[in-house]
């Protein structure tokens, strides 16, 4: 059943990895490990393109739904005036941008480059 396939640690495929590189054969790798050819093989071709066994994502994550020029926009908003509504924010970015994204959006992309929200 295809996506239940078990989880196969860095540090089991670094000992394939050496089994294999010392001469060992596959098919005794598999019989002894329980690890398929096809993985055995990926696991190899892995380490052959990026000198790893696991490939890692450049980023974690989704992508950003604003961009940094956006929310380097946000932040001249907020210091040119610094009691500005997130809604004012929102509509401001999409007159800028045509970019439309919820206040929350907007909020949190603040705050991760060190803006926090005004107390009432």
């Amino acid at each position: 059943m295809p996506g239940n396939y078990p989880f196969i640690s860095a540090e089991q495929k670094w000992l394939v990895l050496t089994m294999s590189l010392h001469g060992m054969l596959i098919r005794d790798i598999v019989s002894v490990t329980g690890i398929c050819k096809r993985t055995m093989r990926r696991v190899r071709s892995t380490w052959k393109d990026t000198g790893d066994v696991v490939r890692r994502s450049l980023e974690n994550g989704r992508q950003r739904s604003l961009s940094s020029l956006e929310v380097l926009y946000l932040e001249s908003l907020v210091e040119k005036q610094p009691d500005i509504y997130a809604r004012e924010l929102q509509h401001a970015l999409f007159m800028a941008y045509d970019v439309e994204v919820d206040t929350t959006t907007i909020t949190r992309a603040l705050h991760r480059h060190g803006f926090t929200c005004k107390n009432i």
